[in-house]
């Protein structure tokens, strides 16, 4: 079976490959919290989006200044083929489909899911969550670094009020912004008629489900889901 593969031409980590699977939507940008981080300054917080149909894949700008480019045209959505070069600000990168067992890191790799244990800031209150425990991490914004595990209870809301199990600073984000349930082995997101959206892989929700490595942004914060 053929994979999507995102080889680093020029820049930061020239000469890594990314492998595009598990996941049908790959954020790439310069935030940590992307699937696909690429480290450099021209290159914009969320820059491109890649999505998979089986093994057909397409690539958006997500509204750039700098804008990206495919083969050397800029564009603002194109199905990859193989060989095309993508450049995103001074980066570029090559995408090819190659064979699943070709090496690489996964794009959608969590740097801290081999941990068997991690530290959670929850409420305040500094735990011990296991490596596996369905878990939220603010990966951008005012509250970097927070962590939230989704255990002990079925429902946990998001936002600025104080009664939230998550509170963010993020003056964007509404007192009650969004709510996560969890409901046998799924966890479903529900925006909260928030002042501006709930928006997860790129795309404004009302409700959705959640899968391991998605990206939730709210107002200028971004959160990844994290369950392994």
């Amino acid at each position: 079976m053929k994979v999507g593969c995102l080889t680093i031409l020029e820049g930061h980590d020239a000469g890594k490959k990314i492998l595009l699977k598990n996941l049908s939507v790959f954020e790439a940008g310069r935030s940590a919290g992307n699937h696909i981080c690429l480290k450099d300054d021209s290159v914009a917080m969320s820059h491109f989006r890649v999505c998979r149909n089986g093994q057909q894949f397409s690539i958006y700008d997500l509204g750039t200044k700098r804008g990206t480019f495919v083969d050397g045209e800029r564009v603002e959505k194109v199905d990859l083929k193989q060989g095309a070069v993508i450049q995103a600000g001074e980066m570029k990168l090559q995408f090819d489909l190659v064979d699943e067992e070709t090496p690489g890191r996964l794009a959608s790799s969590a740097p801290d899911s081999d941990e068997k244990d991690a530290q959670a800031l929850n409420g305040g209150v500094l735990t011990k969550t296991r490596a596996s425990t369905p878990t939220l991490v603010v990966v951008d914004g005012e509250d970097r670094g927070r962590r939230l595990p989704l255990v002990g209870k079925t429902q946990f809301r998001l936002g600025r009020a104080v009664t939230a199990d998550l509170k963010l600073l993020d003056g964007k984000i509404s007192r009650e912004h969004c709510m996560i349930e969890a409901s046998q082995d799924e966890y479903v997101i529900t925006d909260l008629e928030s002042a501006n959206g709930t928006v997860l892989n790129g795309d404004r929700i009302k409700r959705s489900a959640l899968k391991e490595g998605d990206l939730i942004r709210l107002g200028f914060t971004m959160i990844k889901f994290d369950r392994v």
